[in-house]
């Protein structure tokens, strides 16, 4: 792998190859560990790869980016900001990573074979790659994250998040901003996730993980998966959008006693959607399961309206493949649109 190759598209467009004036010290500490530090811009954007190894990444509050590692044999800082005033501090930084065997040959960045930890600002954006290893991002300002096989940890982002992984999970929490994450093998969990303006939307996507979403407040989310579980947790947006797509998994939504939402639904005639919330259809609602004939005795007493104490249950229509509701509860202030061919749709209170 001879060039950047980012999972997240946005990583691999922002990286520019133009070298530029490198304004460093670096430093051999005892034991073998390299250290180099540049002084940058409170808001740069810095980028950081390697072939394999585990890559942490920090925001602090000072105007510098700071890297150290055991198992580099060097490490050295690329202007790519095209600036013609080289004495102003970099906007946009590559740390470029080299083992023993690519020291001598620049092109082999992203080739090093090293666990990397770096500080930068509070308000940078950080990019960071590596193909066979974890990566954690913690408080920075935005971050672009890809591993092929590895997990990957992001907190307290503050303006955008994407991230994706083949082979691995991904966690985030307690962030805001725009968000687009997708694993293709590996399960996506996020906690207490918010916009930080009203277009700032929520997009996550698996091919064989569950999705754990909890308290997501961001405007419009969507959320797809082929095989595996969709469950959201935590209080509706005012006049959000919320769309699940599920091939062969559950959808499950967790919401508080007083949620209000429209809901458009599709599911296989071979599953349900159980609701604890009393829905009203805006449309034709699905018949009754089929019932045995009265008698002429039960015929002539009072009928009596059927006492209902569980969750209420859409029945199933076995002349369609798919059934479509259209339903709502209270006034209906967000919109939730399900869409599952192998699973039930399950909305609870909490």
């Amino acid at each position: 792998m001879t060039k950047k190759l980012f999972v997240v598209a946005a990583v691999a467009g922002l990286i520019i190859s133009l070298a530029g004036p490198i304004l460093a010290h670096d430093e051999k500490k005892p034991g073998g560990k390299i250290e180099r530090s540049m002084t940058v811009d409170p808001q740069a954007t810095v980028t950081l790869c390697v072939a394999s190894g585990v890559l942490k990444v920090r925001g602090w509050d000072k105007n510098e980016v700071h890297v150290r590692s055991l198992d580099a044999a060097q490490i050295d800082f690329r202007r790519i900001d095209r600036t013609k005033d080289s004495s102003k501090p970099a906007t946009r930084v590559d740390v470029m990573v080299f083992d023993k065997s690519g020291v001598s040959n620049p092109k082999l960045d992203c080739q090093a074979l090293a666990d990397v930890e770096m500080d930068v600002p509070a308000g940078a954006t950080v990019q960071a790659q590596t193909r066979d290893g974890d990566i954690t991002i913690t408080g920075v300002s935005g971050a672009y994250a890809g591993s092929q096989n590895g997990d990957i940890t992001i907190e307290r982002a503050t303006k955008l998040v994407e991230a994706g992984s083949v082979g691995g999970s991904i966690y985030l929490r307690d962030s805001s901003g725009r968000i687009n994450l997708s694993s293709a093998g590996g399960g996506v969990e996020v906690v207490n996730v918010r916009p930080a303006t009203e277009e700032d939307t929520f997009e996550v996507g698996t091919v064989s993980g569950d999705i754990h979403l909890d308290r997501v407040s961001n405007p419009k989310v969507t959320a797809k998966t082929v095989n595996g579980a969709v469950m959201m947790t935590g209080p509706l947006a005012k006049s959000g959008y919320y769309g699940f797509t599920n091939v062969t998994g559950d959808v499950v939504l967790a919401l508080p006693h007083d949620a209000s939402f429209q809901l458009n639904a599709k599911v296989s005639e071979k599953h349900d959607i159980v609701s604890d919330f009393k829905l009203t259809y805006l449309s034709e609602p699905p018949p009754p399961p089929a019932t045995k004939p009265k008698s002429p005795e039960a015929k002539s007493k009072t009928p009596q309206p059927p006492q209902k104490t569980g969750p209420v249950v859409v029945a199933r229509i076995p002349a369609y493949a798919l059934r479509r509701v259209n339903a709502i509860y209270g006034s209906g202030d967000a919109t939730i649109s399900i869409a599952t061919f192998g699973g039930t749709i399950r909305i609870k209170k909490i």
